[in-house]
C-alpha cells in the first residue's frame, strides 16, 4: 500500500534512516525491503510516498538523485544482487537513529557501484547476521563499525575487489565467516581480528591474491578450513595459526605459488586433505603433520614442482584410507628417492591396501635411482593390492 504526496506536505521527524544516492540511466529503480515496513521516502526529484511495500518503484529521467527513507520502526533493507536495482546505488548513509534490526544479510549485495557507507556505531551494535550484506561492493576502504554481536559474516565483503584497507572491528562474536572477503583481491595484508569463536573459515581469504603476509589469528575454534587461502598467490610465508580443530583442510592452500616455507601446524584432527597444498609450486620442503586422522590426500601435493624434501614416517598411522587416497598426491613435484622411500616406507608401515598412488611426472626421482628400502616397500604395496605411477 503506497500514498502519494506531495513535497511541501511532508516534514519527516529527525535525520533519514537511510540515504541513497544512485545514478539513474532513465528508467525504473526498486527501492527493496525486507519484513514489515512503514516507510516515508522521498525521491530526490520532488516525488514523495509513504508506503508499507518491501518493492517499490519510481521512475527517473537521467541523472543522479539522492533519496531519503524515512521511518519510526524497524527498516530493513534488502537488495539480495537484484542488479538493475543494486547497481544504481553509489553510497549508503544510515541516520544515526534507524533501526536496521538484527539481520542485515544480502542487505546491499550486488551494489557493486557503491563506494561509500556511512554508518554510526549505535545502529549495528544488534546485528546479529551480515551474511552477504556488502557482497561486490566497490569499497576502497570500510568504515569502523560496531559489529560485537555479530556471529554471522558469512559472505560479508566477497567480491569487494577495490577494498584495499580494513579496520580492525570487533569480531569476537563471529562464528562463520565463510567467505567474509573471498575474492577481496586488492587487501595486501590483514589486521590481526579477533576471530576466536569462528568455526567456519571455508572460502575465508578465497582469491586474496594480493596477500602477501597473515597475521597470527586465534582460530582454535576452527573445524572447517576449505579453500581459506586458496588461490593467495603473493603469500610467501604462512604463520603458526592454531588448526588443532580442523578436520577439513580441502583445497585450504591450493594455488599459493609463492609460499617458500610451511609451518608444522596441527592437524591431527584433519580428515579430508584433497589438494590442499595442489601448485605450491615454490615449497622445496614439507614439515611432518600430524595425519593421524587423515583419510584422503588425493591431490595434495600436486604440482609442487620444486618440492624435493618429504619426510619420513608421516602416514604410519591414519584413518581409514580412501581408494583415491594418494591418486596424483605428488604428481610432478621434484622428490628425491630418499623423500620416496619416506613415503613408501610410511605408506607400507601403514598397512592399507588397494589403494592409488602417484608419484610420476615432473622431476620426481626415478626408480631406477631408488634405494632397496624404497624398492622393497613398493613390492609390498603392490602385493597389498596398490595402483603405483612413478617415473621409471
Amino acid at each position: 500500500m503506497t500514498w502519494i504526496i506531495t513535497s511541501d506536505q511532508v516534514n519527516p521527524p529527525g535525520d533519514a534512516a537511510i540515504t541513497y544516492d544512485i545514478t539513474n540511466a532513465g528508467g525504473v529503480f526498486n527501492l527493496r525491503s525486507a519484513g514489515t515496513v512503514d516507510y516515508e521516502i522521498e525521491w530526490g526529484d520532488g516525488a514523495v510516498e509513504i508506503s508499507t511495500l518491501n518493492t517499490l518503484p519510481h521512475t527517473y529521467t537521467a541523472g543522479d538523485y539522492t533519496l531519503g527513507v524515512y521511518s519510526d520502526g524497524v527498516y530493513r533493507p534488502y537488495f539480495n544482487n537484484v542488479t538493475a536495482d543494486a547497481s544504481q546505488i553509489t553510497s549508503v548513509a544510515i541516520g544515526s537513529g534507524a533501526d536496521l534490526g538484527t539481520d542485515l544479510g544480502l542487505a546491499w549485495y550486488g551494489a557493486s557501484n557503491m563506494t561509500s557507507f556511512v554508518c554510526p556505531f549505535d545502529v549495528t551494535s544488534s546485528v546479529t547476521s551480515v551474511n552477504g550484506t556488502w557482497l561486490s561492493c566497490a569499497f576502497t576502504s570500510f568504515p569502523l563499525i560496531d559489529t560485537s554481536s555479530c556471529t554471522n559474516f558469512t559472505n560479508a565483503w566477497e567480491g569487494c575487489t577495490n577494498l584495499a584497507i580494513f579496520p580492525l572491528l570487533n569480531m569476537s562474536s563471529g562464528t562463520s565467516f565463510n567467505a567474509a572477503w573471498a575474492s577481496c583481491s586488492s587487501l595486501t595484508s590483514f589486521p590481526l581480528l579477533d576471530v576466536s569463536s569462528g568455526t567456519n573459515f571455508n572460502n575465508t581469504w578465497l582469491n586474496c591474491s594480493s596477500l602477501v603476509s597473515f597475521p597470527l589469528l586465534n582460530t582454535s575454534s576452527g573445524t572447517s578450513f576449505s579453500d581459506a587461502w586458496h588461490d593467495c598467490t603473493s603469500l610467501t610465508s604462512f604463520p603458526l595459526i592454531d588448526t588443532s580443530s580442523g578436520t577439513n583442510f580441502t583445497y585450504t592452500w591450493y594455488n599459493c605459488s609463492n609460499l617458500t616455507s610451511f609451518p608444522l601446524i596441527d592437524t591431527s584432527s584433519g580428515t579430508g586433505f584433497t589438494a590442499a597444498w595442489q601448485n605450491c609450486s615454490s615449497l622445496t620442503s614439507f614439515p611432518l603433520i600430524d595425519t593421524s586422522s587423515g583419510t584422503n590426500f588425493f591431490y595434495a601435493w600436486n604440482n609442487c614442482t620444486s618440492l624435493t624434501d618429504f619426510p619420513a614416517n608421516m602416514f604410519d598411522t591414519t584413518g581409514t584410507l580412501v581408494a583415491i587416497a594418494f591418486q596424483n598426491a605428488w604428481s610432478n613435484c621434484a622428490l628425491t628417492a630418499q623423500s620416496i622411500e619416506n613415503i613408501l616406507v610410511s605408506l607400507d608401515t601403514n598397512g592399507a591396501s588397494s589403494i592409488t598412488l602417484d608419484i610420476d611426472g615432473g622431476t620426481n626421482a626415478a626408480k631406477t635411482t631408488w634405494s632397496a628400502a624404497a624398492v622393497t616397500a613398493y613390492d609390498n604395496l603392490i602385493v597389498k593390492g596398490w595402483t603405483i605411477s612413478f617415473n621409471a
